[in-house]
């Protein structure tokens, strides 16, 4: 196959090659792609015919590996230098100004760029831009800003953060695929400066004018979450459906009739070529016609994966038709791949380039042999077609949900049925109600009417669905190494068994497979497995995750919001679950509280409402800041229980916790008068290892430990509330005597934490300290003699 479509082949090696740069990078990637051309170069006799294909295998697979290496000094290393510096900046609006209730936010292309006002240097970067204080004065210069404004700014340039903790949101990943290198906030009106309009542009100008025209019709012809639905059906508009009614059609498994794609390019196509014809227009000339069309679609619907694909696709298929020649899926879908690939190398990283690829090709792969085995008599066809073509896209993408979402919709089947048929009415439905809006807005509405029945039982579907008892199973992130095998089983299952039947060579390759597994599942077993304590960035608060050696896990705080906060954001949904999720794991032996105050405990609800958890631990107070948990406790059954000092945790044979802190309650009145003096503070004992997580314990608590003798010596210490200038005393530290030190705080936070006098201690001790706000989370290995540290940031 791979050689009748060599292209296939290509952009395989393409994608390989900018994986394997990203993992071995610039330097030692460089040396392998000299090697492998001078290998090619000794060779070159002896390869014969094959060495003009081996060479341009060669060439794609180093290809798209100096590719990532180039976009790589440009998005994440070219700006290195400024970041955290105050710079000035002239360049334009490269995009519609997007406006919230705090801000504006635009993406800005600079072109001139100095670290003082005076212009020192040509530049080509594109930054996100958001502009706060939007009262006042400022207010009548931001509202004439539009794409295309050319400004002058003056700010620090921010760097985008990388994953922050271990299989976490790369922020910086996740703006080098769409060409961002860095982010400004601008937080006074006089700090930006109107310098007129920059010319061009004119495709992008029309995208917008027709987007806005065509949200403008929906959302006066439909109502509001109908019209939401709708946009994002036809032009691929993702900020009309409200949070909620999103999740519900995620855990409905119908996310992708939300989202503009082939669909949307068929129905383009297909109208157009049928009114071509019947006005007695060529294939040639028709095709040079809705070229342009489908090229203007990408502008209208933003340049999202799932739509340069489709296009790119679509215009292949065109394109065959205009040379009078067939064109081949595969080869189209590689095309397509290749100058996505081409444009960004990032691009391999987006979850919609990835979703929208392994659809399409599961589509194609699978859904003639499960439209065999679907079929049945009585069964109306358009039910078979949903249902095959819904099992074979599930197929190539469930593997990506887990991995990404560890979400498995296990209704999707039946609200596809149910739904899906329905698309293609309302999508044409919707298209013949924007042409009628440009005509009569009247006739829109009425058109609406209809629509809207249909709109609202998706909507049912979707909403009603999510609502049911297990309507989505919560998984663990699946490792590479299932991933992969995943795959090759269903490819073996639908298109290699008939063909690798009885071959020899294939026999002895799953059992060579089979042995391999089996040895490293021994190898697994039978080493020695290091105790891992986690210190995970939760923003201004404290969560620790440990694995010991023998896998008995244990979460020591969840972090939350400060007391006040009116953010909505909850880091136990969007941090805390995640990532032990991506431990390979759906439970947590033991969960402690260290303290009722909520930039601990908060998060830990998400956990256990989601997470299955053994016990809880609680310090011995009075109950203050535990009700939530408690209460969820008591809804499901999990035991809790209350420890002071003298308590001992056993977490395995060669692993315990001590507890230093509280007294009990009724004798504690450090406990009584503070909850930062409630905290339990733990020693974790692992064979000559001790770590010491002291909560938000505070110097009335330290000294009371010391006067009281207490052993209170360890290797490495999780620094007292967050760094603050109330814990860590000279003394304590000195008693503790740690090598290693760790503040959990969050970045900029308002409490100046951790305070520079504590940092001081620390540094005076040679104590070497890590910090969550500077490198994200800190993990600590050990195998009971030393420990090992490593950061996610550098």
């Amino acid at each position: 196959m791979l050689l009748k479509r060599p292209l296939c082949m290509f952009c395989g090696l393409f994608m390989a090659g900018i994986l394997l740069a990203d993992i071995l990078k610039a330097q030692m990637f460089l040396s392998l792609a000299a090697t492998g051309f001078m290998l090619q170069v000794i060779l070159f006799n002896k390869l014969g015919k094959k060495a003009g294909l081996l060479f341009l295998c060669l060439l794609f697979f180093c290809g798209g590996g100096l590719l990532l290496i180039k976009s790589e000094n440009k998005y994440l290393l070219e700006l290195e230098e400024y970041y955290g510096k105050q710079i000035s900046l002239e360049g334009y609006i490269d995009s519609e100004v997007e406006t919230f209730p705090d801000r504006l936010r635009f993406v800005f292309r600079a072109d001139r760029f100095g670290l003082s006002s005076e212009r020192t240097g040509n530049i080509d970067a594109k930054l996100i831009v958001n502009i706060y204080g939007l009262e006042g004065s400022a207010s009548a210069v931001y509202k004439k800003i539009s794409y295309r404004t050319r400004l002058s700014l003056r700010a620090v340039l921010d760097r985008p953060k990388g994953a922050v903790n271990p299989g976490g949101f790369n922020y910086q990943r996740y703006l080098a695929t769409v060409g961002v290198s860095g982010t400004i906030n601008i937080l006074n009106g006089r700090d930006m400066e109107v310098m007129g309009s920059e010319p061009g542009g004119m495709l992008y100008r029309l995208g917008f004018k027709i987007k806005n025209k065509v949200l403008g019709i929906v959302e006066k012809s439909l109502d509001e979450n109908q019209a939401g639905l709708l946009a994002g059906m036809i032009i691929g508009y993702k900020d009309g459906l409200g949070e909620n009614a999103s999740e519900a059609f995620r855990q409905a498994g119908l996310t992708h009739i939300m989202v503009a794609s082939g669909m949307n390019v068929a129905f383009i196509i297909l109208p157009l070529m049928y009114l071509f014809k019947k006005i007695h227009l060529g294939n040639k000339a028709a095709g040079l016609i809705v070229i342009p069309v489908l090229l203007l679609f990408v502008f209208v619907a933003g340049f999202s994966a799932s739509v340069v694909r489709a296009v790119i696709m679509g215009i292949i298929i065109l394109a065959g038709k205009i040379l009078m020649r067939e064109t081949d899926i595969y080869t189209s879908i590689s095309a397509a791949a290749l100058i996505l690939l081409f444009i960004n190398p990032y691009t391999i990283y987006d979850i919609g380039f990835q979703l929208s690829f392994s659809a399409t090709l599961a589509l194609v792969l699978f859904y003639p042999g499960i439209k065999k085995a679907v079929t049945l008599r009585n069964m109306p066809g358009i039910l078979e077609d949903t249902l095959a073509a819904t099992l074979a896209a599930q197929i190539g993408t469930v593997p990506v949900t887990l991995y990404y979402f560890n979400s498995l919709s296990i209704i999707s089947i039946i609200t596809n049925l149910l739904v899906v048929p329905l698309v293609q009415i309302i999508t044409i439905t919707g298209f013949v109600m924007v042409f009628a809006g440009l005509v009569n807005i009247q006739l829109a509405v009425l058109i609406g009417n209809i629509n809207n029945t249909f709109l609202s039982f998706v909507l049912f579907v979707a909403e009603t669905s999510a609502k049911l008892p297990f309507a989505s199973l919560m998984l663990p992130t699946p490792p590479g190494w299932l991933l992969f095998t995943y795959y090759a089983a269903v490819l073996y299952i639908f298109k290699g068994r008939e063909k690798l039947k009885g071959k020899k060579a294939f026999r002895w390759a799953v059992k060579a497979s089979a042995a391999l597994s089996l040895l490293l599942l021994l190898a697994g077993t039978v080493l020695p497995k290091p105790l891992t304590i986690t210190f995970l960035d939760v923003g201004q608060g404290d969560g620790a995750f440990i694995r010991t050696a023998r896998g008995t896990t244990v979460l020591i705080d969840g972090g939350g919001r400060d007391a006040g906060s009116k953010s909505a954001f909850d880091i136990g949904e969007a941090v805390v679950v995640p990532y032990i999720l991506d431990q390979g794991t759906r439970s947590i032996d033991l969960v402690i509280a260290s303290h009722g105050h909520l930039d601990h405990t908060e998060g830990l609800e998400a956990v256990l409402r989601n997470i299955r958890v053994g016990r809880v631990v609680l310090p011995d107070t009075d109950g203050n800041g535990f009700e939530a948990i408690k209460d969820i406790c008591l809804r499901k059954g999990i035991r809790f229980e209350l420890c002071k000092k003298g308590d001992s945790i056993r977490l395995d044979r060669d692993t315990r916790m001590e507890v230093l802190n509280p007294l009990a309650f009724s004798e504690d009145s450090l406990s009584q008068q503070s909850l930062n003096n409630s905290s339990l503070m733990l020693k974790l004992i692992y064979k000559n290892i001790k770590v010491l997580f002291t909560g938000d314990s505070e110097m009335p608590v330290e000294e009371r430990l010391l006067d009281a003798g207490t052993e209170v010596a360890a290797d490495l210490l999780k620094v007292g509330h967050h760094g603050s200038v109330t814990s860590s005393g000279e003394p304590f530290i000195d008693r503790v005597s740690p090598r290693y030190a760790v503040v959990s705080a969050g970045e900029h936070n308002k409490f100046g934490h951790p305070s520079q006098f504590v940092l001081d201690r620390f540094e005076q001790r040679d104590i070497k300290l890590y910090r969550t706000d500077e490198c994200g989370a800190v993990t600590a290995k050990s195998y009971g003699v030393d420990i090992k540290i490593s950061t996610m940031l550098p």
